[in-house]
């Protein structure tokens, strides 16, 4: 353990006041030297452990404090503090200009090292001091920071820190390597690489590289394949890419097969120069954008138990492979609409955060653990696979976690409380990439995935708390939303839920809610005081069907109904509905019918009035029961059907093979409808009441007869040569096996009959008559 000298090393202990003179410019630079020396002495000496006395102590730009390998740098409690002022220029400004505040810097780094620490300080930048009196110019200023971890640093850490007010970044990692090789498109040919000889053979789908030398200025081990310049995308068509090993002298050394891009790769220890195979390409003059990165990119590095905060443009940038960001206080870095609350600018672009990827790139970093808020975004993270779990996300301007650029995402176990958009999703840029995001708590905002088919997305075990709308949009049928439970306390309006298929899914409200399912598959679901609006993606220029099976509700209204949108029908199966109604409707929408079929169900009413409803003022809308089984327990209950509205002919109900049952002391005297001018008409086939006395018949509107497998039809026979004769369309699909019955008014008659087709008969008698006939299939 070294103590650093502080005479010594001249280095002097105070902050100085505004307006700096040259002297604290200089003076600030002096100490930075000091603590480098000293930090190089203790690592020669052998020391493992330095400290600095602890006090105040003024830093400037550029010059940087350079962490080194197996030391761990302890500021003590001590501050450092970036001294700047926007409106003069520092004597280390080499630029020849005037706009001083675009002069910028980074105070600590971490280049190249391994095992190297930094702990228990406080490091102040220079938007602490800064004046913004340009406030547009100034307030775009991004390229300082506090603590960088660059070029291929490895298992190092920042612990125990306060660190803010950078104008970049108060803590960032760069993708950086200790030797980048660019590769451009000089000497790609279309030829593919014999495994056995490493020779170049003739093909027409890959291409292939000509030799590139290892770098020999150090002893690399490995290296990795990452895109070019800011890009965080390589150019390739495949992202696998077989890389082939080569003596100095050519020989071939042996091949390693399918190694994905933004990972380590082993180099043998004879090699000296490599060539790679790039599948499903075939243009040699294409740039493959990428670069190699020998000594690899930072990896295994940690943020720990930090407090990082007032960064202009954002808190933390992640990149690097393997890199962890936990137990962290993050809060006020990039903030939104609303000022800093020192009432300093905010950064000009949208893109503020609290912790992003950037430009950075790399492979299975980590963040979890931390408290996150303040900020416009909280985590923007992408390329190529991350890990964000056990989070507290709060009180974020906009988007609480947004993925982009990336082939795997966990996102587990995180709350997420009052963001504008708790979770968002970007464009992949990868085949088969895949999103997990599970076990969340999410308390308000509106969810809007705008995830293109090549995600596959499973949202499954989360909480939605007044989460107003939730939109996985995309039609990619393998995505799930699956044991979420959806919760409504304080919403005003109807929240919307857009996604393929939904199981067993928990919905509730304290109250009855109306919210609109934009889905075609629900399948175990539970619903508590919700009125279901069916609806559908396509609805507008396409007739449509939604399928729900197994599902449970209590105090709900099940509403399919159709204004200014084409056909819908919603089929429901072995579900039950407890004091709850179905409802259809159609609304201004000539020509289109809204129908629901509900079979193998149970409906029970305790409570609830009636069964079914309807909002008409346009024909026609059809509820068929198959099936069924109704209890009604509520001696109150009125009618089976309540119509909104008195508008003539624009309602069926249809009830087939159904079980009725009261359970009160007296029988029931059950109504058909609140009013018949709506119905067209009313069908019961083969149904059982129990302990209900039915109404009298209506002719005009009650069907005693399965309409779907009997036709009945009055018909005039006319005269044709010397025979009465008509042919009657009947419209059912088989007639095998089937009852034909033909009757006058009196007396069933034996005419003569012969079938045309699959849906016509011919019928032919002696005389003119007004016939009955019925067609009925077994």
């Amino acid at each position: 353990m070294y103590i650093i000298e502080l005479d010594r090393w001249n280095i002097k202990q105070g902050l100085p006041s505004k307006p700096y003179t040259d002297t604290d410019y200089i003076r600030a630079d002096a100490n930075i030297q000091g603590i480098n020396n000293a930090i190089q002495y203790a690592s020669a000496n052998g020391f493992k452990h330095v400290i600095l006395p602890r006090g105040q102590y003024a830093l400037c730009y550029p010059r940087e404090i350079k962490i080194v390998s197996n030391i761990t740098f302890d500021l003590n409690g001590s501050t450092l503090k970036v001294i700047y002022d926007s409106n003069r220029k520092s004597p280390f400004d080499t630029r020849i200009t005037t706009d001083y505040y675009k002069f910028v810097g980074n105070s600590i780094s971490f280049e190249n090292v391994t095992n190297a620490h930094l702990i228990g300080g406080t490091i102040i930048g220079c938007r602490d001091d800064r004046n913004f009196s340009n406030t547009v110019e100034e307030s775009k200023v991004e390229n300082s920071y506090g603590v960088i971890f660059q070029k291929s640093t490895s298992y190092s850490s920042i612990k125990n820190c306060v660190v803010r007010d950078y104008m970049g970044d108060n803590i960032t990692f760069s993708s950086s390597s200790v030797r980048p090789v660019a590769v451009f498109n000089t000497g790609l040919t279309l030829n593919a690489i014999d495994y056995t000889t490493g020779q170049s053979i003739p093909s027409s789908n890959t291409l292939t590289t000509n030799y590139i030398n290892i770098p020999t200025d150090s002893v690399f081990s490995s290296f990795l394949i990452a895109g070019a310049g800011y890009t965080r995308l390589t150019a390739l068509n495949n992202k696998e890419v077989d890389v082939f090993f080569y003596k100095e002298d050519n020989t071939f050394i042996g091949v390693l097969k399918k190694r994905k891009i933004y990972t380590s790769i082993s180099i043998p220890k004879a090699a000296s120069k490599i060539r790679m195979l790039f599948a499903n390409e075939t243009n040699p003059s294409k740039n493959p954008n990428i670069t190699l990165h020998f000594g690899l990119i930072p990896h295994h590095n940690i943020v720990e138990y930090n407090e990082v905060f007032n960064g202009h443009r954002g808190g933390i940038t992640l990149g690097g492979s393997y890199n962890i960001i936990q137990h962290n206080v993050i809060r006020d870095n990039g903030k939104g609409t609303n000022s800093f609350l020192d009432s300093k600018p905010v950064f000009n672009s949208s893109t503020r955060y609290a912790v992003n990827q950037e430009d950075s790139y790399g492979d299975n970093c980590v963040i979890r653990n931390n408290v996150i808020y303040g900020s416009n975004h909280g985590i923007l993270a992408g390329c190529y696979s991350i890990q964000i779990e056990n989070n507290h996300i709060y009180n974020i301007d906009s988007i609480g976690i947004n993925l982009y650029s990336l082939m795997y995402a966990n996102i587990r176990g995180n709350v997420i409380y009052n963001c504008t958009n708790p979770f968002g999703l970007m464009n992949s840029n990868f085949e088969n990439a895949y999103v997990n995001f599970c076990e969340n708590s999410i308390y308000g905002g509106r969810m809007n995935i705008n995830t293109n088919d090549l995600y596959t997305l499973n949202i499954s075990n989360n909480i939605f708390v007044d989460v107003m709308y939730i939109n996985m949009g995309s039609n990619n049928l393998d995505n799930l939303f699956k044991n979420n439970h959806i919760k409504f306390i304080n919403v005003l309006g109807s929240p919307i839920i857009i996604v393929n298929n939904i199981e067993n899914c928990y919905f509730e409200s304290r109250t009855l809610i109306d919210v609109i399912f934009r889905v075609y598959k629900q399948n175990g679901c539970v619903f508590n005081n919700i009125k279901i609006n069916i609806q559908t993606k396509n609805q507008v220029t396409m007739s449509e069907s939604v399928i729900i099976d197994n599902c449970e509700y209590t105090n709900s209204i099940l509403n399919n109904h159709i204004s200014g949108t084409k056909d819908r029908e919603v089929r429901v199966t072995k579900s039950e509905f407890k004091d709850s109604v179905i409802k259809v409707g159609n609304i201004n929408t000539a020509g289109f019918s809204a129908i629901t079929i509900i079979e193998d169900c149970k409906l029970i009413a305790n409570t609830s009035k009636n069964l079914f409803s309807t909002d008409f003022n346009q024909p026609n809308g059809l509820i068929k029961l198959i099936r069924c089984n109704i209890e009604i327990t509520n001696p109150n209950f009125s009618y089976l059907i309540d119509h909104d509205k008195s508008v003539t002919d624009t309602f069926t109900l249809f009830l087939k093979e159904c079980k009725f049952k009261y359970s009160g002391g007296t029988p029931l005297n059950l109504t058909y409808y609140d009013n018949a001018i709506p119905m067209i008409k009313f069908i019961s086939t083969d149904n059982m009441f129990n302990n209900i006395i039915l109404p009298n018949e209506d002719p005009a509107i009650y069907v005693g007869y399965d309409t779907d497998n009997t036709f009945k039809a009055n018909v005039t026979l006319e005269l044709e040569g010397d025979i009465y004769t008509t042919t009657v369309d009947h419209n059912l699909n088989t007639l095998e096996p089937y009852v034909l019955c033909i009757s006058d008014t009196f007396q069933i008659i034996q005419p003569n009959i012969s079938i045309i087709n699959n849906n016509s008969i011919n019928i032919k008698h002696s005389k003119n008559t007004t016939l009955l006939v019925t067609i009925k299939k077994l």
